[in-house]
């Protein structure tokens, strides 16, 4: 691998099946939905692959995984982050931020990484009981869980996923 692919990401990407990292992520996102432990309604899963920005589109890849949980308390859902908070790192999972974000509602965040499996999570509480200029049509944790960039094996392409 050039030097110049290794810059742009500032890492080499592993070679990885599609199929095992979309496994890995769903994976990875039942076990963030276990530490969570709340029993609303969630969006239907299911990762996705993504392109690596400024690289190959046809060898390198990204899965995403987004979904959301709500039709619970928002008390409950609070819990739940502070929750996340203390589980995750139990898991393998860094946390580097936790607190409000940059929206006008400041909204609790959490952003972790886990470098050994090379996937980040960042997670957002939404409420919409918070009228300080929340777009969000209810309540809900919204869960967006992204792997690092992979590179498919030898005579494989992307699209063929």
């Amino acid at each position: 691998m050039s030097d110049k692919k290794k810059s742009e990401l500032g890492y080499t990407p592993k070679t990885r099946k599609v199929a095992d990292v979309e496994e890995e992520a769903t994976g990875l996102s039942s076990e963030i939905f276990d530490v969570i432990n709340l029993r609303g309604k969630t969006s239907k899963p299911g990762p996705s692959v993504a392109r690596c920005a400024g690289k190959d589109e046809e060898k390198f890849y990204k899965i995403n995984h987004a979904w959301s949980l709500w039709d619970v308390p928002v008390k409950d859902m609070k819990q739940a982050m502070a929750r996340l908070r203390e589980d995750l790192p139990q898991k393998g999972w860094k946390v580097v931020k936790y607190g409000p974000d940059k929206s006008p509602s400041k909204s609790p965040e959490l952003i972790a990484d886990s470098t050994k499996k090379q996937f980040s999570v960042s997670i957002h509480l939404y409420d919409e009981s918070d009228k300080t200029g929340s777009k969000a049509p209810k309540s809900l944790i919204y869960v967006l869980l992204t792997s690092a960039c992979f590179q498919v094996p030898d005579g494989q392409t992307v699209d063929e996923y």
